[in-house]
């Protein structure tokens, strides 16, 4: 059920799970989409409403959040909504279509299908280079939500308005003008800066990187360390390359290169490897080099079709 499905039933079914603590993760998603609704109706980007009982809705709801981080501001938002749904959603579903159509209308989805990187052009000129089998959606303000998979953003300098990546687990990364790579992949999120700086908040924790500083957030637990800038580009050029890998990235790179997952029954936090993967090399003498290579574990390929196990 996308957001503008949402009938007045499904929204006050939503919000008395979200107050009872009984949301799924994917409902939760979709009670903060309207929410962003809600907050992009009172901003610059479309028309403002004209109804009082809004108005009315925003002032008492601002009365009951503090200055938070916006992960916080959020809850706090629902709280409000829960206890004004009757006036909510009177109001809510009363907007014009018209005002309807152009909150979604900005929003312009890419998906790369193919095992190849996708060169792309957003409204403010910045280029993103969308690695394969990976999905994105963005506006003309700036903003970008990285749904599944990999890019490489060269984002073009503006000041007066910040350049925004937020992935599927609610990872944000804030710039002005820089490039960097963004990932997320089976719940697991990362940003890697090539040039320039950004600002990374995952929950409540804020995190500047730096050129050549990564950090890794899953489920709840962050980690910094460095990766070669000369490896982030190279990734933009279709090359992938590994130092010092684990088994976990070397999934990733196949999954991320060629399209097909791996699966395995070893521990992948195991592993150190060290590998350049063109984009014209063939799955097979990949694998054939790695089971050369590898040590510490020794590990095996089987390739069955579309089936690769590793042991």
């Amino acid at each position: 059920m996308s957001l503008y499905q949402m009938d007045k039933k499904d929204l006050s079914s939503l919000l008395k799970k979200y107050q009872q603590g009984n949301c799924t993760k994917e409902e939760e998603a979709l009670l903060f989409g309207w929410l962003d609704a809600l907050e992009a109706e009172a901003s610059a980007e479309v028309a403002p409403l004209k109804s009082t009982d809004m108005d009315a809705i925003k002032a008492a709801m601002m009365e009951e959040m503090p200055i938070l981080s916006t992960q916080k501001r959020r809850y706090t938002w629902l709280k409000a909504a829960a206890v004004l749904l009757p006036l909510i959603a009177g109001t809510y579903f009363l907007w014009p279509r018209q005002q309807k159509l152009q909150l979604t209308a900005d929003w312009h989805t890419i998906s790369n299908s193919s095992h190849h990187i996708q060169k792309c052009y957003l409204p403010d000129s910045s280029v993103v280079y969308l690695g394969a089998y990976s999905t994105l959606q963005y506006n003309s303000s700036r903003k970008v939500i990285l749904k599944e998979g990999k890019a490489f953003f060269d984002v073009r300098t503006n000041p007066a308005q910040a350049f925004i990546v937020t992935d599927a687990s609610g990872v944000r990364t804030t710039v002005l003008g820089t490039s960097f790579i963004a990932e997320y992949n089976n719940k697991v999120s990362r940003i890697a800066v090539a040039t320039g700086k950004v600002s990374v908040q995952s929950g409540t924790r804020k995190t500047v990187l730096t050129p050549d500083q990564r950090i890794t957030c899953s489920k709840g637990n962050v980690i910094r360390d460095v990766i070669s800038s000369a490896d982030l580009l190279a990734w933009a050029k279709g090359e992938i390359i590994l130092r010092n890998a684990s088994i976990y990235d070397l999934v990733l790179a196949i999954r991320e290169h060629y399209g097909i997952t791996a699966t395995t029954k070893l521990d992948t936090k195991k592993g150190s490897y060290n590998l350049r993967i063109s984009d014209k090399m063939p799955l097979p003498a990949l694998l054939e080099v790695v089971e050369k290579i590898s040590y510490k574990p020794k590990i095996h390929f089987k390739l069955q079709q579309d089936q690769l196990s590793i042991e």
